[in-house]
């Protein structure tokens, strides 16, 4: 279906969208083919970066409302690090995200992006029946809008966490990656990347056998050994993405 015939079959809501939307700067961050197609429906003059970086870049004055379109695949950070960076930035005053996920999105990755509180959260196989317009309507608006699928889930690892937490823990409870600073947030997202421990100790500006320890203190406390198997952690909590480590292969 061509960007105009999907125009016409959506233009009701199109057209509600234009009447709520007044004041709203609504920009699209993704590499994703899908999202060109929404910023083509929605924006008269499309507002697309392909990165973090570059979306800041065009931040030259300041957005008193912003809608933001994203994803988890953006080249240089995932959903969570683009929606902190959105809401400390002191050229943006509100600030509502619709990110989109594939449904194949790990319950740890799910969950991660969750605890970031965006506005909405939709599957990419949800779209083409007007489902990202309603929920762009809905955000302007000032509600939320959660994919039935991935509430379904979101759920059922809550109930899994709170039976958890109702059992005896171990006397080496492995942490998980809420409990990690930012520092060892990053350094376990550096490693994904494939970068060597010389060359983060460098720009840490620290002795190697300073971020070693570091590493070694990272194994103890998330029950790991070697910094694969801090990776893996990673992607297990949803720390690290899949395409972080696509990175690392090019």
């Amino acid at each position: 279906m061509t960007t105009s015939s999907l125009r016409t079959r959506l233009q009701p809501l199109l057209q509600q969208l234009a009447l709520v939307s007044p004041g709203w700067t609504i920009a699209v961050c993704s590499t994703n083919a899908q999202a060109a197609v929404i910023a083509d429906l929605v924006l008269e003059q499309p507002r697309i970066s392909r990165s973090i970086a570059e979306f800041f870049s065009q931040l030259e004055q300041p957005i008193e409302r912003l809608l933001v379109i994203s994803d988890d695949s953006l080249p240089d950070g995932g959903a969570d690090q683009l929606m902190q960076q959105l809401r400390s930035s002191p050229l943006i005053g509100c600030c509502r995200c619709l990110i989109y996920l594939p449904a194949a999105v790990s319950d740890g990755r799910l969950q991660r992006i969750w605890q970031c509180v965006p506005e909405g959260l939709l599957r990419y196989e949800s779209g083409g029946n007007g489902s990202g317009l309603r929920a762009l309507i809905s955000l302007v608006g000032g509600e939320h809008c959660l994919d039935p699928v991935f509430a379904g889930r979101l759920q059922r690892c809550a109930a899994t966490t709170t039976s958890a937490s109702a059992e005896p823990l171990p006397e080496a409870m492995p942490c998980s990656a809420q409990e990690l600073s930012a520092n060892e947030q990053e350094l376990i997202v550096a490693l994904a990347h494939g970068q060597r421990v010389s060359d983060i100790a460098a720009r840490r500006q620290l002795r190697c056998d300073s971020l070693r320890r570091q590493l070694s203190h990272l194994y103890r406390r998330t029950g790991v050994q070697g910094q694969r198997g801090l990776v893996a952690w990673g992607l297990d909590q949803g720390l690290l993405r899949p395409h972080d480590l696509v990175q690392q292969l090019h």
